[in-house]
């Protein structure tokens, strides 16, 4: 996609050994989380990364996080490979990009207060004195909608898009230029959601922000997001921006996730995509399409030859053998 890259991953893979093959073999069982990933982050937009639980969107996420240590690929953030820092430069990473999880109440200790909170990403960088960084937590407060008077509180005195609040506040502490987003309005009542999504795109416009929105909602996806890679089994399947993958989708698996979006009108009807079959080998086993034992377009050619991420139209790539 055209822009200035902040963040590229190229070929990105994680592989998790979760033991042997069988009583008496000494081959170890892989899941191929991630299997050869490829996308772009400009800077100041939004990349949305959509797909069903166990897809490996949130995997993508935390290894770009450095929680897990990628199997290969690279992941190169403002020119540089990550796995080239040095140890300044690692904590320069960690202060450039932060994270907002799934989870408001997991995420913040409930033993300490919110002023605790937000302020102990700035004390474990060394950033300002004791009376700056009490003032620049207040000033986060009132940024996100919340009240300086908050600060004494603790996390269980909020309500959940509130305490989702505090955690974008203690993201923003340190000045980030990327903000990983996993799945931060997913735990939130209906009524909540459009809030947070308001404010975080009120924050990037203020702080010209990037973002990386995990979700498995397509709909919430669709509101934020300016560039859409739709991901199965640990594959890129389609990729575009958010006006070609809502409006003129590609891939089978794209368009069957598409019609399952609930539509706000009593008088219009969507036929929904049934997928039928059964989901391919985690374990990698398989040959040819993973995605080709649900897929009501698939050939003979699908079970023999693995499609590969390739540009049908500008900015828009697909893989699936009958497209391309």
């Amino acid at each position: 996609m055209n822009g200035e890259a902040i963040l590229e991953i190229k070929d990105l893979k994680k592989y998790f050994t979760i033991g042997k093959q069988g009583i008496l073999s000494r081959k170890p069982r892989i899941v191929k989380a991630l299997d050869g990933i490829t996308f772009s982050l400009n800077k100041g937009k939004t990349f949305g990364l959509v797909g069903e639980s166990g897809c490996g969107k949130s995997t993508a996420g935390r290894s770009i996080l450095r929680l897990h240590k990628i199997t290969d690929g690279e992941i190169i953030f403002q020119g540089q490979n990550i796995d080239a820092f040095t140890g300044m430069e690692k904590m320069q990473y960690c202060r450039d990009v932060q994270a907002v999880f799934q989870d408001p109440y997991a995420s913040l200790n409930p033993r300490m207060r919110v002023g605790e909170i937000i302020e102990e990403p700035m004390l474990v960088h060394g950033i300002s004195r004791s009376r700056g960084r009490r003032e620049r937590v207040a000033e986060l407060l009132e940024v996100v909608g919340l009240s300086a008077d908050h600060i004494s509180r603790f996390p269980h005195e909020f309500s959940g898009g509130q305490r989702q609040r505090i955690g974008i506040a203690r993201a923003l502490s340190l000045n980030p230029k990327l903000v990983i987003l996993d799945e931060p309005v997913s735990a939130l009542d209906v009524s909540i959601r459009a809030q947070i999504l308001n404010l975080l795109m009120d924050l990037q416009q203020e702080f010209g922000l990037t973002y990386l929105f995990i979700s498995h909602d397509l709909s919430v996806v669709e509101h934020i997001s300016d560039v859409v890679s739709v991901m199965y089994l640990g594959k890129i399947l389609e990729m575009a921006t958010c006006e070609m993958i809502f409006n003129h989708p590609l891939h089978p698996y794209t368009q069957a996730l598409l019609s399952a979006i609930p539509v706000p009108d009593p008088e219009f009807s969507r036929q929904a995509i049934i997928l039928e079959g059964d989901v391919a080998d985690l374990l990698g086993l398989e040959k040819g399409c993973l995605f080709r034992n649900r897929c009501f377009n698939a050939t003979d050619a699908c079970s023999e030859r693995e499609p590969e991420l390739v540009e049908v139209e500008p900015n828009h790539q697909v893989a699936c053998l009958k497209i391309t």
